[in-house]
């Protein structure tokens, strides 16, 4: 709902949150949520000041855990905005991305979508062991310590931290690699300019290959020309894609390079997380920035929780699965089962409790709008059990509005069933 307080509104009310926790504890409690001790921060002046100190606990404890999940050949590492407008020195402004304002966040995923591994960006000292990578190639080695060597595994990355030097530092590491490349980023290659590219016509391509290293850059045209580099994919095998001609107005064939296939199928891991992510993200409006990063690693869990949930359903031969919305729901409603369970009552225990058969669940009748309660049609009497109180007088009534859901008592002494649909 577009405010949380709605979900305890008499005309929004949402009886599964409503009926568990009152709106003041709920506000209490997150008026109080901490994840970190406070009274051991360090200052800003401190050698050891940790930026993301108050959310270090749930981070370390959320990395432990994705490292448990089995990895894939295939991963990809990419950036991911976390939407904040806060006053923290962590925001940052990125015109290029749908959240423009958020904290930056580095994130290496699966090409089924799971997050394995991520970094929060607080600028220095986010890699603790800086080298002439620059930060963009210290983030992939960073991400990357945890994949499986010589083994046969991929990292796929995109032109903000591909270089020549970070591919031949993973290829000693025994990993694999493909990216795009700025071409500023490979010194002595000079391939052809996009306007000579565009005469030789759609799909033409150049290629230059370091045969120490093993390492092919290749740069093809299609709409605009595209440059890549890789440590294990060339050229070959070329294919033809159809692509849709403006002059034309038709689709053509075009020669397609067999690494552009690769990075496409492989790269989109992040972004597919991200994506489900914003489907249902949670929306709490807080300004504390470290509650933001944990709603969103939050819903970075359960994402991954239904992406390992499906990898399952696909290996037991389960074609019909559950959508996201529903699973996401089911996690809601463990909870707040749980919570109900273990929730005890404080001081004497009374008879009720003692006696199952006498325990009663409490009715809450949320009060109807006044277009409804004095609108004059079909507010009937219907009778209940048990008896409640009457809305009016309070004496106990066995009697009630079908309509407006309201007990109300209705004897020879006093007629409160009309006098509370009448407006005075």
């Amino acid at each position: 709902m577009p405010s949380y307080r709605m979900y305890w509104a008499n005309e929004t009310r949402f009886s599964p949150i409503a009926d568990v926790m009152s709106r003041n504890r709920f506000e209490k409690l997150r008026s109080c949520f901490h994840i970190n001790d406070n009274s051991k921060i360090k200052t800003r002046d401190h050698p050891e000041y940790d930026k993301l100190f108050k959310v270090r606990p749930f981070i370390e404890s959320l990395k432990q855990n994705f490292e448990k999940i089995e990895p894939e050949e295939h991963n990809a590492v990419d950036e991911i905005m976390i939407p904040c407008k806060s006053h923290t020195a962590l925001k940052q402004y990125i015109k290029s991305k749908p959240h423009k304002w958020g904290i930056k966040m580095f994130a290496r995923a699966g090409a089924s979508g799971i997050v394995y591994d991520f970094d929060i960006y607080i600028g220095k000292g986010t890699t603790h062991e800086p080298s002439d990578l620059g930060i963009s190639g210290d983030i992939v080695v960073k991400l990357a310590k945890n994949i499986p060597k010589n083994q046969n595994f991929k990292i796929y990355t995109d032109n903000y931290f591909t270089s020549f030097n970070l591919f031949t530092t993973l290829q000693q590491m025994g990993i694999l690699s493909v990216g795009t490349v700025r071409t500023n980023r490979l010194k002595g290659l000079k391939f052809k300019e996009d306007k000579v590219m565009k005469t030789e016509g759609r799909g033409s391509y150049e290629h230059f290959t370091e045969e120490n290293k093993k390492v092919v850059a290749v740069k093809w045209f299609d709409n605009k020309g595209v440059t890549l580099l890789s440590t294990y994919v060339g050229l070959q095998p070329i294919e033809e894609v159809r692509r849709w001609s403006q002059t034309e107005k038709k689709y053509v064939h075009v020669p397609r390079p067999n690494i552009v296939k690769i990075y496409n199928m492989n790269m989109g891991g992040v972004d597919l997380n991200d994506m489900l992510v914003a489907l249902y993200r949670t929306r709490i409006g807080v300004k504390r920035y470290y509650l933001k990063i944990f709603f969103h690693l939050m819903d970075i869990s359960i994402v991954n929780s239904w992406l390992l949930y499906r990898r399952d359903c696909r290996l037991h031969d389960i074609t019909s699965y559950k959508k996201l919305v529903v699973f996401r729901s089911e996690i809601g409603h463990a909870f707040l089962q749980s919570l109900s369970k273990d929730r005890k009552r404080v001081g004497r225990p009374s008879s009720r409790e003692s006696s199952p058969q006498l325990q009663r669940k409490r009715t809450v009748n949320p009060q109807p709008i006044d277009d409804v309660r004095y609108d004059g049609r079909e507010h009937w009497p219907v009778h209940i059990e048990p008896k409640q109180r009457c809305r009016s007088c309070q004496a106990y009534s066995r009697l009630a509005c079908e309509k407006c859901k309201i007990p109300l008592c209705l004897t020879k002494d006093r007629n409160c069933f009309k006098a509370y649909h009448i407006k005075s």
